[in-house]
C-alpha cells in the first residue's frame, strides 16, 4: 500500500510539474469553442471550406493536447513498469495474497487497485483545486469550460 501511496503521489506531483495546467484549460476551452462555433455552422449549412478549416483548426489544437498530456508518460510509465515488474516481485512472494472486503487478490492486483483509487482521489482533488484557481478566467459549466475572453469568429 505504501508503495502505491508513494508512486501515485510521485505520478500525480510529475504531472504538474511537467504540464502546464493553465495551458491546459486554456486549450480545453478553446477546443469546446471551436466545436460549438462548428456545430453552429454544420446547423447554418455553412460553406464545407469553412466547415473544412474549423475542423482543421480543432484538429491542432486537440493535437497540442495530446503532446501536453502524453509528455509525462514518458517518465511515469516506465517507472510503473519497474515497480510492478521488477520491485515488487523482489519484496512479495508470488504467491502472496491479500483479502480486501472478502475478495482475494494478488499483491499486482491490489497494487494496481490502490493505485488507480489513489490516482482518482489525488486528480479529483487537483481538478477541485484548480477549478476554484481558475473560475476568474474559464466558465466551468456542466463541467465544459468555456473560454470567456473570446468571442467564437463569425
Amino acid at each position: 500500500m505504501a508503495v502505491a501511496v508513494a508512486y501515485g503521489a510521485f505520478s500525480i506531483v510529475l504531472q504538474r510539474k511537467l504540464i502546464n495546467v493553465d495551458r491546459m484549460y486554456e486549450i480545453r476551452a478553446r477546443m469546446n469553442q471551436g466545436t460549438k462555433h462548428l456545430t453552429d455552422m454544420m446547423k447554418a449549412n455553412a460553406d464545407k471550406a469553412a466547415i473544412s478549416e474549423k475542423q482543421k483548426e480543432i484538429m491542432d489544437i486537440s493535437s497540442e493536447s495530446m503532446k501536453l498530456q502524453f509528455k509525462p508518460l514518458i517518465i511515469i510509465f516506465p517507472i510503473f513498469l519497474l515497480l510492478y515488474y521488477v520491485v515488487l516481485p523482489l519484496h512479495f512472494n508470488m504467491a502472496a495474497t491479500l483479502t480486501v472486503a472478502s475478495v482475494t487478490l494478488s499483491y499486482h492486483w491490489f497494487f494496481v487497485g490502490a493505485l488507480f483509487i489513489i490516482g482518482v482521489i489525488l486528480s479529483t482533488a487537483f481538478s477541485i483545486y484548480d477549478r476554484k484557481r481558475l473560475k476568474e478566467k474559464y466558465n466551468f459549466g456542466l463541467m465544459q469550460p468555456s473560454f470567456k475572453t473570446e468571442q467564437p469568429a463569425s
